[in-house]
């Protein structure tokens, strides 16, 4: 049963105000940090074999095993006229890059959240699709398969 906040019950497993919303973040790669418009495939999986027991009918056993396929983030950026950006430009698909960590700020400067993987390879780097009709931004794309991503304890 909910306890009473008043006379309304209050679900202890959702608390509205401590949901995060507006943060900014800033990734490095090495020693470099860089600034990004979007990360994502925020993700790491583990891949398993069911495996079904002789005398057991109710439920198959699942079991880890070695990773087939990386996992993969994805980082893009908008395209800026006038400046060259001697850091970003010296990844190249192919690279291998080492201690990629994701920092999530709350209001700029409360640090919420950490995220890191030791090793990776940029396997991607595209851009947005030109259209002289639309007038959209231009945006470059970076994709980096990893091993794991992993949260560090903030």
């Amino acid at each position: 049963m909910c306890p009473l906040k008043g006379d309304k019950p209050v679900n202890l497993l959702y608390r509205g105000n401590g949901l995060m919303s507006g943060c900014n973040f800033l990734v490095t790669i090495g020693q470099e940090i860089f600034s990004f418009s979007k990360v994502s495939n925020l993700a790491s999986q583990v891949e398993y074999e069911a495996v079904q027991e002789g005398g057991n009918n109710d439920y198959p056993l699942l079991f880890p095993k070695q990773k087939t396929s990386p996992d993969t983030l994805v980082l893009e950026k908008g395209v800026r006229e006038w400046t060259y950006d001697p850091a970003f430009n010296s990844l190249w698909e192919g690279m291998h890059v080492e201690q990629v960590t994701i920092l999530v700020f709350k209001y700029g400067i409360l640090l919420r959240k950490a995220l890191f993987f030791k090793k990776g390879l940029i396997i991607k780097r595209s851009f947005s699709d030109l259209d002289a009709l639309r007038g959209e931004l231009l945006i470059e794309t970076l994709e980096i398969a990893h091993s794991g991503l992993v949260e560090i304890p903030v």
